[in-house]
């Protein structure tokens, strides 16, 4: 089955293409799926990458739903510009991963490892997100059943109104399953990424990596994030890692 990896972004974000783009194809040299990137009037200039225009920036729901109009197929891979692979993808895992959500009429699989996981044991390979749960629909690494995609999605929303309205709200009042990695997947998962960029600036651990591959200079014009604000992003991370960990534990107590 054709699954096209979308990766969303805009014309104002091409600076970080071709750092996305580097680690993508460096980790995922033997990715199997067709690659698009969705801008607005700017092609990104690689073989290995389609582009979809989508006009005018209007806002990040509107420009979504039209790249979608294009994608004729049934599933995609949702992909964010600022959050590429920084470990090799496991591609024989993942893609038993994704025809196990097909097999399940999944309407979204998360594939990265974060938060909320799914309290399920490692050997189920998936489990559902519960309805109400924070950020059951992430817009980072994912598998979405088209229709279900756009059943989330309302003209004049942020990648941010998605996650906590489509998300608690929307997504709530749908029959539609959403399924995340058991939360043991975190140590070994088959897709890792990166996150390069909060509200347009530089974390500390994506410039770090950047430097690492020679690719800082392409980004050099933004600010990076002050040191309140990665220790507010790093803090956050370990709190939500600490809480769901304590709560596997908890009912994996109970359940024996």
């Amino acid at each position: 089955m054709n699954i096209p990896i979308l990766v969303v972004s805009c014309d104002a974000y091409q600076d970080v293409w071709h750092p996305f783009f580097h680690l993508f194809f460096k980790h995922w040299s033997d990715c199997p799926y067709p690659v698009y990137l969705v801008s607005n009037t700017v092609k990104y200039p690689d073989s290995r990458v389609t582009s979809i225009l989508v006009g005018a920036d209007v806002d990040y729901s509107s420009n979504l739903i039209k790249a979608l109009e294009q994608i004729p197929d049934e599933w995609l891979i949702f992909w964010v510009d600022d959050r590429p692979p920084v470990i090799s993808v496991d591609t024989h895992r993942l893609s038993k991963l994704i025809k196990l959500a097909q097999a399940k009429d999944a309407g979204y699989l998360k594939l990265i490892p974060c938060n909320p996981p799914a309290l399920v044991k490692s050997d189920e390979e998936i489990g559902e997100i519960p309805k109400g749960s924070r950020y059951r629909v992430s817009m980072t690494v994912a598998l979405w059943k088209k229709s279900t995609l756009l059943k989330i999605l309302q003209s004049g929303e942020t990648a941010w109104d998605i996650e906590k309205r489509g998300g608690i709200e929307r997504a709530s009042k749908i029959d539609d399953k959403f399924y995340a990695l058991p939360v043991d997947t975190c140590v070994h998962p088959p897709l890792l990424d990166i996150h390069l960029i909060s509200k347009r600036e530089l974390i500390w651990r994506g410039s770090k990596i950047l430097k690492q591959e020679g690719l800082l200079d392409y980004l050099q014009h933004r600010r990076s994030t002050s040191f309140w604000r990665n220790l507010y992003i790093e803090l956050y991370e370990v709190v939500w890692n600490t809480y769901y960990q304590l709560r596997w534990q908890l009912k994996r107590f109970n359940m024996e």
